[in-house]
């Protein structure tokens, strides 16, 4: 859960700066000769940025509104081993419904495929809760 707040708090940031890169560039750099890359590379991160930001907030807010979803039935496990590229992290599969959780969370889960009841916030698919049967 704490790598939601995290996401949105530096993808705000991060859509902040890009703002005022494109805004500077429009307004005091039309002549540069990169302008139109710059404007363009910054809008796409910006649209990335801002993507990131909302589906975080809207996560955020209907986890502490309490408005999760569940969904039951069978569960495959997968864990990846963190690597220089990513932490480690559990995938959940829930008939066609895949979920992420951190390992620090959920240290109990292992590989497997059981049957399970499990609580997430859909906009990013994070795991809240887990209980297998």
């Amino acid at each position: 859960m704490t790598s939601i707040y995290s996401t949105a708090f530096f993808s705000g940031i991060g859509l902040i700066s890009l703002i005022f890169i494109i805004r500077y560039f429009i307004k005091k750099q039309r002549a540069h000769k990169d302008f139109d890359i710059v404007v363009i590379t910054c809008g796409f991160f910006s649209i990335l940025s801002l993507y990131l930001v909302v589906t975080r907030v809207i996560d955020i807010v209907n986890y502490h509104s309490g408005k999760v979803h569940t969904a039951e039935g069978i569960c495959e496990i997968y864990f990846f081993e963190p690597d220089f590229r990513a932490p480690g992290r559990y995938d959940i599969w829930v008939d066609d419904l895949g979920l992420t959780a951190n390992p620090d969370d959920f240290s109990y889960l292992k590989e497997e495929t059981t049957a399970c009841k499990v609580t997430y916030l859909k906009a990013t698919g994070t795991l809240i809760d887990i209980e297998l049967k």
